[in-house]
């Protein structure tokens, strides 16, 4: 085996920032107190750094009695003494790098280890603490032996000066400056994904700001009705912009009634602590618009995740202002380890990662579902000045928006985090620092050990965004029964969650999903004569309820068509998330009315004021849809299901910093199924009935407003 005095000609150049060299020996160093050596310094070649140093022997404050007689050695077993600032330390970790077991230190400070010299890589004792870097030792020259491993606790501040760290790219890691350089396939894996870009996504900044980025000219903006003018740009600096619809900026901000906002803005709605948490400085209740650089290219990076020390679930804050705990390195060390000149400190879920370059200190909290829970639970107060919630509805005085920890937490699949089906092993790996791509000259304290199959995971924090992950496709399923009788096809349509741990759809509340059922003879389709139908999120061009003139519609154009359906006397009686499905509120509190669709016309002609033309003369109804092309799905045969939030005016599928209600929440909850009846004209014995379910990730009137992609994505489809 390789022995850790090997350890370095190689590292204080590349974490300086210049190329390592690739001289045969491990670039990166660490002695046995605090794995990690503070005097390490770019002008020494090997930093002081002697075989010696890794086995510190007996110190003052071990006990006297610590004798390999009296811990019953045996064969390869070493007695392993852990101090913690100079005291025996009750509950550390204890176990050979590489290995699949470990023990824990008696209050003596004690444990036995059997060592196993199948292990590929250094020969290594670590000892891991929850208040300190992780600890390396060697094991003694012979055995039966004992190894002393002296633990330092880690400075508990937050150094509030410290620069977040450049987390590179799949083609940008040229020295150990960057994340990349050494986690290859994990980079890989994050450059992709929403993380990411949560800080430069366009349709978050148009929220935030008021504006409609698509339209990208002076020309495109007046056509569209917006406003050009001069305002404070995404990732910084200035220039003209188009402005257009609701912002959470001029919304909540008395002192700024129009778009763009400028100056000192009192409320900035908590969008960048979850959005943008690497941006310098002070952590929480920062502007968007401030992530520049690093903070605004890489949103949710390497260095913010592997900073977060303690995760509070229970604190209302979302994101590094409340429920992420995050703790910058504040101890001053050698610029050779890199983290801005501070001694590195990195939480992650191993409990021997001690390469000193990282400052590694063990947390479960990386494998479980408590850590998304720091982004993924918003739950928040009306804000829009003048304006408030209905107390008997929301007695807690906060509207649910993003609730996927607590749909998980208080679900069928809550045995199963997050990451199980999020970052999904990635069996190909041999660990988190790609040694399957270095060799075994490098596994050890510098490349990490090998890890069983599948032990590391993706991090591309699979998502409805990523089509290719097919997370959509594997998370419902369509069942179809139907009969016919006298003329008659009925089919009920079961839609059920499946797959998801969390409802369906879960996190932004303008997602939905449309389910459509159609009928045919042969190639002949069906014509509909009535059953449950897609909501209004469904999209529609206009709408009229009964009594409202349905002969104009300004905006209608030949081959758009009228849908018109009944209003029933009930509701859907459906079991959906909080107090949609706990028995707090009745079917009328759930908001959906029973709907039946009555028909649909085409309109060949339409005048200039907007009287139009139809191909049969439109049925009565309580409510008629103008729809267009194949994305409008309102009142067609099928259904819907979303978080519907309404603002004080009454307009539907808001965005949820104008919202004062949510009126219905249908969303699928995990394993639950819901079930809808539609009929048809009958034309032959044996129809074909089919069912396709599709997910959208905007409100369609949004959409079209901010000039934004509205893909329906199929999730799945059934045909009996």
């Amino acid at each position: 085996m390789k022995r850790a005095a090997l350890l370095l000609t190689a590292l204080c150049a590349a974490c300086a920032g210049e190329p390592a060299v690739d001289s045969g020996v491990p670039d990166t160093g660490a002695r046995t107190d605090s794995g990690l050596d503070a005097g390490l310094d770019a002008g020494e070649p090997d930093a002081g750094f002697d075989a010696g140093e890794l086995d510190s022997g007996p110190t003052d404050a071990e006990p006297a009695d610590a004798g390999e007689e009296d811990a019953g050695l045996e064969g390869e077993q070493v007695l392993v003494v852990v101090t913690l600032d100079g005291a025996p330390v009750e509950g550390a970790v204890v176990l050979q790098g590489g290995s699949l077991t470990h023990t824990l230190t008696d209050a003596r400070g004690w444990a036995v280890l059997t060592l196993d010299d199948t292990i590929v890589g250094d020969a290594l004792i670590v000892a891991s603490h929850p208040e300190a870097r992780e600890g390396v030792g060697t094991p003694p020259a012979t055995r039966p032996g004992r190894t002393t491993i002296e633990l330092l606790r880690y400075d508990r501040s937050d150094y509030v000066d410290y620069r977040f760290q450049d987390p590179g790219e799949p083609d940008r890691r040229p020295t150990t400056a960057q994340c990349a350089h050494c986690h290859r396939t994990l980079s890989a894996d994050w450059f992709p994904s929403p993380h990411r870009t949560s800080a430069s996504n366009p349709t978050v900044h148009d929220l935030y700001a008021g504006a409609a980025s698509a339209y990208a000219s002076e020309a495109a903006c007046l056509a569209a009705g917006g406003r050009w003018v001069d305002g404070r740009r995404p990732g910084g600096g200035r220039g003209m912009g188009c402005y257009k619809g609701d912002g959470l900026l001029p919304a909540l901000n008395p002192s700024c009634t129009e778009a763009p906002c400028e100056g000192a803005l009192a409320e900035r709605g908590e969008c960048a602590d979850c959005h943008a948490p690497g941006i310098d400085g002070d952590l929480g209740g920062r502007d968007l618009l401030e992530a520049e650089g690093l903070a605004y290219e890489y949103g949710v990076h390497c260095d913010v995740c592997h900073r977060v020390e303690s995760v509070s679930p229970a604190d209302p804050r979302p994101g590094v202002g409340g429920r992420l705990g995050l703790m910058r390195p504040s101890e001053p060390g050698s610029p050779a380890l890199g983290a801005g000149g501070r001694l590195p400190l990195t939480f992650g879920p191993s409990h021997d990662s001690p390469n000193p370059r990282m400052g590694l200190v063990q947390r479960d909290h990386f494998r479980e579902g408590a850590l998304c829970a720091g982004c993924h639970q918003l739950d928040v107060a009306v804000k829009v000045p003048g304006q408030a919630l209905d107390p008997n509805r929301w007695p807690q005085g906060v509207l649910p928006v993003q609730s996927t920890y607590l749909e998980w937490q208080t679900g069928a699949l809550a045995d199963a985090p997050c990451q199980s089906c999020h970052m999904p092993p990635a069996a190909e790996r041999a660990n988190g620092a790609d040694l399957q791509l270095t060799g075994d000259a490098e596994a050890g304290i510098q490349g990490g050990w090998y890890r069983p199959p599948g032990a590391v995971r993706q991090h591309a924090w699979f998502g409805p965004r990523q089509p290719a992950s097919r997370m959509l496709e594997l998370a419902a399923a369509v069942f179809i029964q139907h009969q016919v009788a006298n003329g008659t096809l009925t089919a009920e349509v079961t839609v059920k969650n499946v797959g998801a741990g969390h409802a369906l759809p879960t996190g932004e509340p303008m997602r939905h999903l449309v389910l459509r059922v159609e009928a045919r003879c042969g190639a002949v389709p069906l014509v509909a004569t009535g059953g449950d139908v897609v909501p209004d999120f469904g999209g529609a061009r206009a709408q009229r309820s009964a009594g409202e003139d349905r002969t104009r519609w300004p905006g209608a154009q030949p081959q758009d068509r009228l849908r018109v359906v009944n209003r029933l006397r009930g509701y859907h009686d459906y079991a959906g998330f909080g107090p949609f499905g706990d028995g707090t509120f009745g079917p009328a509190e759930k908001g959906m009315e029973l709907e039946d669709f009555v028909g649909e016309v085409t309109i060949t002609q339409v005048a200039p004021d907007g009287t139009v033309t139809t191909d049969a003369p439109l049925p009565d109804g309580a409510l008629t849809y103008l729809v267009r092309g194949a994305e409008d799905h309102a009142g067609a045969p099928g259904f819907g299901f979303a978080r519907v939030m309404r603002d004080a005016a009454g307009r539907r599928m808001v965005p949820h910093f104008v919202a004062t209600d949510v009126v219905s929440d249908n969303r699928l909850m995990p394993q639950q199924g819901y079930t809808t009846t539609h009929r048809f004209a009958a034309t032959c014995p044996d129809p074909v009935v089919e069912a396709r379910l599709y997910h959208r990730p905007y409100a369609t009137w949004l959409a079209e407003e901010r000039g934004w992609a509205n893909p329906s994505h199929l999730m799945t489809e059934a045909r009996r």
